[in-house]
């Protein structure tokens, strides 16, 4: 079981800074691209859910809920 580095608690998510920052990357690519570009919101769709998807999977971060310690898995 994983324990957070710094408190020891084992109550933690996937998350960081970092994840949230391509999370609003994501919205606003989506955004220009539907209202803009007049893409299909369903591809776009599509595409952001890949980019979260790999956004967890290359950054890997975890956040503990107990004292907010960020930490990479």
């Amino acid at each position: 079981m994983t324990q957070c580095p710094n408190c020891g608690s084992d109550r933690f998510r996937r998350g960081g800074s970092k994840i949230w920052g391509v999370y609003l990357l994501l919205i606003v690519f989506a955004t220009v691209a539907v209202m803009t570009f007049e893409l299909h919101a369903g591809i776009v769709a599509g595409v952001v859910i890949a980019g979260a998807i790999l956004a967890n999977l290359l950054f890997n971060e975890r956040v503990c809920l107990d004292c907010g310690t960020q930490w990479k898995a």
